[in-house]
């Protein structure tokens, strides 16, 4: 019994030292790009003369150190009572407060917040968003505690997020964690707010920006989506989501999180055909990540350690596999047709074959390097890198028509990621690429170790007529030879805007990315003009070319030569076997007889 009431003293002691947190986002003046910010901790044991706040280096969703510390400034900090509490900074990302016996910490700070692509913070007169781990500091100790945020809105402004308000609040939010508060990013703005229902859950369409877009069209496509998914998955991991979309000239690009995701498009692009596909694959795209990554983690950030780089091998898997998926989840919302899926496949052997860095750099080697390769890229990374994006989706295909064929079609990649969605919840140890291949295993009903040791680990070329088969599906070279050149003109005045290919003409010549191409054979030259001429040269030509670099004038003499990696064509096979036709079925989702 003594036993008994020294626990129950324990943890009452415990309880009493549990401190509760509360943070305050203010922007009072919105053009100066400075977010206010004030958290505090009451109720801190009186024990501990320090107290370290820290604040991220990196995001979820991009895998590069940003630092977020260097737009901080204005830090202060006080006791319970307002008095001024000394502080010092230990290193780039750490604030520590000599708090005494003070049982209550508050820091005070602004927060420079004016960049635009990378989805980590901003704010103008316009409006604001922000992802919170470039903003809001923390206590490690402490950080898998519950905690509110008061927001301020700007004048008018209202609050968009995946978070849920206090009761009886307007603009008050709870978080269960500093993670998931960190992982539900706001708008802050007049944005417009659509609600609906998807999947029997609410949704939120929120836009902030003005275009030629038509809500009740968006959000018709995107329940489509989102009820494609809940077939494919069979159940929705949230309970109410937040589609954010940022409409600016100057925004693109998306990013997942646990029960939002944050989105960039251009203005005027919803009226054009391919523009709005474009906008619904990246729709597609993050809203899959709603399960892969944002439930099944790799194990290199489970847990997120926000002080430093998370190494993982798995990126072709999150990425890579999402990617793979984007177009077949607009495939089973109805939003494209199997046509258009089998028309993209010859341009996907042709990229896969010409990057030469795919013979040199890994799938898991890209990944593991993404800190420090792939988001900080030089001239050098199409020859030597390979990409977890593209040779992930690659990747995916080909397993995803592995397992189809070895298990006469009895099984396929959806099934693999469903049971990795039941095997590897997102608050578990995380997976591996050897637990990936193991339930591939099972699926297929043999192993893949060496189709891994050869594509995943290592870097063997990818039999695309072999496997494309599976499907009855034929890929053949074009025999038409076409005069290559070897790097992408583009923009204006035209630019080698990225790619001299190793080996190239334009390599060997001695041309380089950003060289401005002033002249072609003494005519000056638009960026489709430049194609177009080239298009209509043959092997041997030469081409003179005059181009501007570091402000001055060079000149090079280009001889071109046939591509050495054709175009493709891909077709179906005149006499397929029952397998075959099976396979295509259902991997096409369409019937063999109504397919190309």
């Amino acid at each position: 019994m003594k036993k008994f009431f020294l626990l129950l003293f324990a943890t009452a002691t415990a309880l009493a030292q549990t401190p509760t947190i509360h943070y305050k986002l203010g922007m009072s003046q919105p053009w100066t790009h400075l977010f206010e910010v004030e958290v505090s901790y009451s109720g801190l044991p009186r024990s501990g003369e320090t107290f370290d706040l820290l604040l991220p280096v990196w995001r979820s969703g991009r895998y590069v150190v940003f630092d977020f510390a260097g737009d901080v400034q204005e830090f202060s900090a006080q006791d319970g009572k307002g008095s001024p509490l000394g502080w010092e900074k230990t290193d780039k990302m750490s604030w520590r407060i000599r708090k005494g016996s003070s049982t209550t910490v508050t820091a005070t700070y602004k927060v420079y917040a004016n960049e635009v692509n990378q989805r980590t913070k901003e704010m103008n007169d316009q409006g604001a968003f922000l992802d919170g781990s470039a903003v809001f500091m923390y206590a490690d100790k402490y950080r898998g505690l519950p905690l509110t945020l008061t927001v301020t809105p700007y004048r008018d402004w209202h609050v968009t997020t995946g978070l849920e308000n206090a009761k009886g609040t307007k603009n008050t939010l709870t978080s269960p964690t500093y993670d998931y508060l960190i992982d539900c990013p706001l708008f802050v703005g007049n944005q417009l707010d659509v609600e609906f229902e998807a999947g029997g859950k609410p949704h939120v369409l929120s836009v902030l920006g003005e275009g030629n877009y038509d809500t009740k069209i968006m959000v018709k496509d995107i329940t489509k989506l989102v009820e494609a998914n809940k077939e494919l998955w069979g159940s929705l991991p949230y309970q109410r989501y937040v589609f954010m979309l940022h409409v600016s000239p100057r925004h693109g690009g998306g990013t997942e999180h646990i029960n939002s995701t944050a989105m960039g498009t251009r203005p005027w692009g919803f009226t054009n055909t391919n523009s709005y596909n474009g906008f619904l694959g990246l729709v597609s795209h993050e809203y899959f990540h709603t399960w892969n990554v944002k439930q099944i983690r790799p194990k290199g950030i489970s847990p997120y350690d926000w002080t430093k780089e998370n190494y993982t091998k798995e990126l072709w898997v999150s990425e890579g596999t999402t990617s793979y998926y984007t177009s077949r989840m607009m495939m089973r919302a109805g939003l494209s047709t199997p046509a258009r899926y089998v028309d993209q496949l010859p341009g996907q052997i042709q990229g896969d074959r010409q990057k030469p860095g795919n013979k040199l750099q890994s799938a898991t080697e890209s990944s593991f390097d993404a800190w420090i390769k792939y988001w900080k890229q030089n001239e050098q990374a199409f020859n030597a890198e390979t990409d977890y994006y593209d040779r992930g989706s690659d990747i995916s295909l080909f397993l995803d028509l592995e397992i189809r064929n070895r298990s006469n079609n009895k099984a396929s990649l959806d099934n693999v990621m469903k049971a990795m969605y039941e095997r590897f919840p997102w608050n578990g140890t995380g997976f591996t690429v050897d637990d990936f291949r193991k339930v591939c295993d099972e699926f297929a009903g043999s192993s893949l170790k060496q189709f891994f040791d050869e594509h995943v680990y290592g870097t063997k070329p990818l039999e695309w007529e072999k496997v494309l088969l599976y499907a009855g599906l034929e890929a053949k070279s074009k025999t038409e030879q076409k005069a290559w050149f070897g790097a992408f003109i583009g923009g204006e005045p035209p630019r080698i805007r990225w790619q001299v290919a190793a080996g190239s003409p334009a390599y060997i010549a001695g041309l380089d990315l950003n060289d401005e191409i002033i002249a072609l054979n003494g005519y000056r030259v638009s960026a489709n003009d430049f194609n177009t001429r080239i298009g209509e040269m043959k092997a041997g030509d030469v081409v003179k070319l005059t181009v501007m670099r570091s402000d001055q004038l060079r000149e090079f003499n280009v001889t071109l030569v046939n591509n050495p990696v054709p175009g493709y064509t891909v077709t179906k096979v005149s006499d397929p076997t029952d397998l075959q036709k099976a396979i295509y079925e259902s991997w096409v989702m369409t019937k063999w007889e109504d397919g190309k």
